[in-house]
């Protein structure tokens, strides 16, 4: 995968996390506050990285954003198959042609040891 830019949530857990994995694959990574028009309209797709399908509100509301304007979603579960998570992405990276994702994660997400795992593939 390698996108234009990936946008994260300054100041969250999870976003600090994974800063290293979305350097390396974005050719830019930018911070954004939680406000929805901060980085709403500068994206054109949205990843969501959890674990067992569980989703915070503030999530789903970013998610039913998203939806409305029927840009692209994808969600990883980090307690899933790891091999089937990355090529599930890298697909649909390529099949949507995502060149600005805002990647969300719930900021439990960063302790959990999984998401290391997705960090380094």
């Amino acid at each position: 995968m390698k996108a234009e830019t990936i946008f994260l949530l300054t100041g969250n857990k999870f976003s600090n996390a994974i800063s290293a994995w979305a350097s390396a694959r974005a050719g830019e990574v930018v911070q954004v506050s939680d406000k929805i028009p901060d980085f709403f309209d500068r994206t054109d797709s949205l990843l969501i990285f959890n674990q067992n399908q569980e989703l915070t509100q503030d999530i789903q509301d970013i998610k039913k954003a998203y939806d409305k304007q029927q840009k692209p979603v994808h969600k990883i579960d980090i307690n899933g198959t790891l091999m089937v998570g990355v090529a599930n992405l890298d697909l649909w990276v390529e099949t949507n042609k995502c060149r600005r994702i805002l990647v969300l994660g719930a900021e439990e997400l960063a302790t959990n040891i999984n998401l290391e795992r997705y960090s380094n593939s």
